[in-house]
């Protein structure tokens, strides 16, 4: 994705309020600058607003003190929360009538379980939201693509994942797609990403178990950054399962011969602009 007049505003509001209150008083300025600094050079119009985050991230993480142990804390207390519900899910997907049916209550609830905010998380995620929708239904106008043929017609699913707790609801969608007897790959950070989720948190829902490969990256997955082996695992995939913003920033308007999907609750004008769709709204997305 392409910066949007509104996006470098926005790229410094995400990280400075995340990395801001587990800064030292002293340090505080050189983060203003660190992050500030990519703004003035690198937010071109022709940049990729994941390599934008992941170059700003990757600055705070070097001098915060305090952030990496935060966030893993608030990451295990949004799996714990999540497991919690991931039961219901379940039986709310067991009871769709047909094979298509079952995979589109999937992936709704994992897009509707992307709940992070663009602002920093004050508490952990409970995805209480999960529970109301099972209760109002599945909204149609979040599905209006035929993602059951196209996992049909597919072999290998790279599926890139988002947050912490999150992940046990892309479980969901997974054990769906394992039925119709698809390779599947996960991505996941390969360190602390904020609330991202990490190794860590793909053995906490015993996903390793479930998929066949798990691959880690250093931030967003943006296609001219990878590294081989991952570049060899993307070329061999056919269909990418693209979860939260920040998949959405670096991988939509850069795969010109894929398909994906985007499943994400939609956080900002920009990808509402893009999406045609309302700002807070669920969406499930194939370009």
């Amino acid at each position: 994705m392409k910066p949007h007049p509104e996006c470098g505003a926005c790229l410094v509001h995400w990280v400075f309020e995340r990395a801001a209150p587990h800064t030292p008083e002293a340090e505080t300025a050189r983060l203003v600058r660190s992050i500030v600094s990519i703004l003035v050079h690198d937010v071109t119009p022709e940049a990729n607003v994941g390599s934008l985050c992941n170059s700003t991230v990757h600055r705070v993480f070097e001098f915060t003190q305090g952030l990496t142990q935060h966030y893993e804390n608030l990451k295990d207390k949004s799996n714990e929360n999540a497991r919690k519900i991931l039961p219901e899910a379940l039986e709310f997907i067991r009871l769709g009538e047909t094979p298509r049916a079952r995979l589109g209550r999937a992936c709704f609830l994992a897009a509707a379980a992307n709940v992070a905010p663009l602002n920093a998380p004050s508490i952990p995620y409970t995805f209480q939201e999960i529970r109301d929708l099972m209760n109002q239904g599945i909204d149609d106008r979040a599905m209006n693509d035929d993602l059951f043929g196209v996992f049909k017609d597919s072999r290998h699913v790279l599926y890139v994942t988002d947050n912490a707790g999150e992940i046990g609801f892309d479980s969901l969608v997974i054990r769906q797609i394992k039925e119709m007897g698809l390779k599947v790959t996960l991505v996941v950070k390969k360190q602390t990403f904020f609330e991202d989720a990490t190794l860590e948190d793909v053995h906490a829902f015993g996903l390793s178990e479930l998929v066949d490969e798990v691959v880690t990256v250093p931030g967003f997955m943006v296609p001219s950054e990878m590294d081989p082996a991952v570049a060899g695992l993307f070329g061999s995939s056919d269909f990418i399962i693209a979860k939260g913003t920040g998949a959405y920033e670096a991988l939509h308007g850069e795969i010109a011969d894929k398909r994906a999907a985007y499943m994400l609750k939609v956080k900002c004008k920009p990808i509402a602009r893009e999406l045609g769709v309302v700002e807070g709204g669920v969406i499930v997305k194939l370009e």
